[in-house]
């Protein structure tokens, strides 16, 4: 891990936004190319044309500098579905996480994830990951709020019955993620969703 010791988590002022531009995607390239692992704030600056120095100024550290470029990317990418009803917010979200989750960057973003071993790394991203599972949370609790769901239900348990499939086949089956497989996980979470669902019907979804 690659430090500049003696530097607190602050932003200083300086860095414009394009030298800001030029270094997400520097770092993008990287992650997608090569993976968290193998990213050096030499090879940013280098692929990003500033003096590491000014990396520095600006991120202590790769774990810093890699949460910075993560937080950007939630805050532009991530769907809000509201279309009014249960079944059309879960169709949303399951055609936004298609196209989201077949971006290379957001394969590159999971896998650095799954395989950080980093333990600044993985304290930057903890309390990002839960702001970042806000979109994912607002559908079941809106649906619950209009009494379309079964208000018994676990919101915690849905998010990540819904977002498990894609981090899976990203991480794990490498299988495609596809309009198809939107579709099956929308109808899935549909049903799961039904307030006089029982639980052999969650056993026969989840294990047919």
């Amino acid at each position: 891990m690659e430090s500049s010791p003696g530097r607190g988590r602050g932003r200083p002022p300086g860095v414009s936004e394009r030298v800001r531009r030029d270094v997400h995607e520097a770092v993008r390239k990287i992650l997608i190319a090569s993976g968290y692992a193998a990213l050096r704030m030499d090879d940013v600056a280098a692929i990003a044309g500033v003096h590491k120095s000014t990396l520095y100024r600006q991120w202590p550290s790769k774990a810093a500098l890699v949460r910075d470029v993560l937080n950007a990317g939630a805050a532009r990418s991530y769907p809000r579905p509201d279309e009014g009803s249960w079944p059309a917010d879960i169709d949303a979200l399951c055609r936004d996480l298609v196209r989201l989750f077949r971006s290379p960057t957001t394969i590159a973003f999971v896998r650095t994830r799954a395989i950080a071993d980093d333990p600044e790394l993985i304290e930057e991203l903890r309390d990002l990951g839960a702001l970042e599972m806000r979109f994912v949370r607002e559908p079941f609790e809106r649906a619950i709020a209009r009494g379309e769901i079964d208000p018994g239900l676990s919101v915690e348990m849905l998010m990540e019955l819904v977002i498990s499939p894609f981090l899976a086949r990203v991480a794990i089956t490498r299988l495609p993620v596809d309009e198809a497989f939107g579709r099956s996980v929308a109808a899935t979470m549909r049903r799961l969703g039904r307030r006089s669902a029982p639980i052999d019907i969650l056993c026969h979804i989840l294990y047919k």
